[in-house]
C-alpha cells in the first residue's frame, strides 16, 4: 500500500510542480509587462502632448531594428527636441537642447538619451486622422521571454493622445 501510494506521488509531482512553475512565471511576466508598458505610454504620452503641432514627424528609424513608422520627433514649447524611436527590442527616447539662432531648431550640446523599456515587441505612431495632424495614435506591443524560450506578449491598444499645443 504504502509503495502505491509513493509511487501516485511520484507520478503526479513532478508535472505539477512544473505547471506550478509556468504559472508563477506567467504571472510575473505579464505584471513585468504592464507596469513596463505602462511607465513607457505615460512617459510618451507626457512628452506628446507639450509638442508643437507644427513640428510633428512621424517616420521609420534607418537601420536600428524598429518597426515602420516607429519613430516620432517634435519640438517642445520650451525649445527641445523630443525623440522616441524603437531599435530592438528596446524603447528609446531623446531629450535634446535647441539653438533658435540658426532659424530653424538644430540640437546643439546637451543630448539626453534614456530606455524606457528593454520589453518592446512593436511600437507604431500614426495620425489617425489626416486632416488633424493634433491627434497622434501610439500602438504599442511588449513581450517577455520566459523559461524554455517561450514568449509571453501582452498587446495594448492604441492609445490616442491630444497635442496641446
Amino acid at each position: 500500500m504504502t509503495v502505491a501510494i509513493v509511487g501516485i506521488l511520484a507520478s503526479v509531482g513532478p508535472p505539477l510542480l512544473f505547471k506550478l512553475n509556468d504559472f508563477f512565471m506567467m504571472t510575473t511576466a505579464r505584471a513585468d509587462i504592464e507596469n513596463d508598458a505602462r511607465n513607457a505610454l505615460d512617459t510618451v504620452n507626457r512628452f506628446i502632448r507639450q509638442a508643437k503641432d507644427s513640428t510633428l514627424v512621424i517616420s521609420t528609424p534607418s537601420g536600428s531594428g524598429g518597426g515602420i513608422y516607429s519613430k516620432i520627433q517634435f519640438e517642445t514649447i520650451d525649445s527641445k527636441i523630443i525623440t522616441f524611436w524603437q531599435s530592438g527590442s528596446n524603447l528609446l527616447m531623446s531629450i535634446c537642447s535647441t539653438d533658435q539662432t540658426l532659424g530653424y531648431p538644430t540640437c546643439t550640446g546637451g543630448t539626453t538619451q534614456s530606455t524606457l523599456t528593454r520589453n518592446l515587441v512593436f511600437i507604431a505612431f500614426s495620425f489617425p486622422r489626416t486632416d488633424n495632424p493634433t491627434i497622434v495614435s501610439v500602438s504599442l506591443t511588449m513581450g517577455k521571454n520566459i523559461q524554455l524560450s517561450r514568449k509571453k506578449v501582452l498587446e495594448l491598444s492604441i492609445q490616442k493622445i491630444r497635442v496641446m499645443n
